[in-house]
């Protein structure tokens, strides 16, 4: 592929990415092989979020806390479950 970029001023950008490539393939081949994604920490801003929204209002940092682990603790799906029926 080198050798397909290199002479053609429009693939530089190619060429860098090559160049990325090269410089991260170890953490690159790491990344596919342990399948670990980042759902985990997409799902903890998700539940900031909600926290965040549903405790508008309030003045304290142990409040916001609190509704953050109601949001997300088993017993908040529970009690989201009762309004619910």
């Amino acid at each position: 592929m080198r050798d397909a970029v290199a002479d053609n001023a429009l693939m530089k950008p190619m060429a860098k990415a090559l160049n990325t490539l090269e410089r991260h393939a170890e953490q690159v081949v790491r990344r596919w092989l342990s399948g670990l994604t980042n759902a985990r920490l997409e799902g903890m801003s998700g539940l900031f979020q909600a926290a965040r929204s549903r405790a508008r209002g309030y003045r304290n940092e142990a409040n916001f806390i609190a509704m953050t682990y109601l949001i997300g603790s088993p017993v908040g799906r529970m009690l989201d479950h009762i309004k619910s029926t």
